[in-house]
C-alpha cells in the first residue's frame, strides 16, 4: 500500500474501524459457536473474517482518497503523480 494511504488509514480510518470491531468480533464468534466446527476451523473462520474486515477497510480507504483527489481535480489542474494508476 502507497505510503500515503497507510499514514491516512492508521491516523483517520482506524479510529472508526475500532468502534465497529468489538461488534464484529461477537456477530462472528455467534456464527462460529453455532456452526459445528473444531477448534482448529473455528480459530480460521474467525481469523479470515478479521483478515476481510481489514483488507476491505484499508482498500476501501485508499479508493476513497483516489476518489477524492479526482473530485478535486479541477482544483488541482491534474492529479498527483503518486495517484496515477
Amino acid at each position: 500500500m502507497n505510503q500515503t494511504y497507510k499514514w491516512l488509514f492508521e491516523n483517520y480510518a482506524e479510529d472508526l474501524q475500532g468502534e465497529f470491531k468489538e461488534y464484529e468480533e461477537q456477530v462472528i464468534d455467534q456464527l462460529a459457536q453455532a456452526i459445528p466446527l473444531t477448534d482448529h476451523q473455528r480459530i480460521k473462520l474467525v481469523d479470515s473474517f478479521a483478515d476481510a474486515r481489514f483488507r476491505c477497510g484499508v482498500e476501501s480507504f485508499a479508493l476513497g482518497v483516489q476518489f477524492g483527489l479526482r473530485l478535486t481535480m479541477d482544483y488541482w489542474g491534474e492529479l498527483p503523480e503518486s495517484t496515477a494508476f
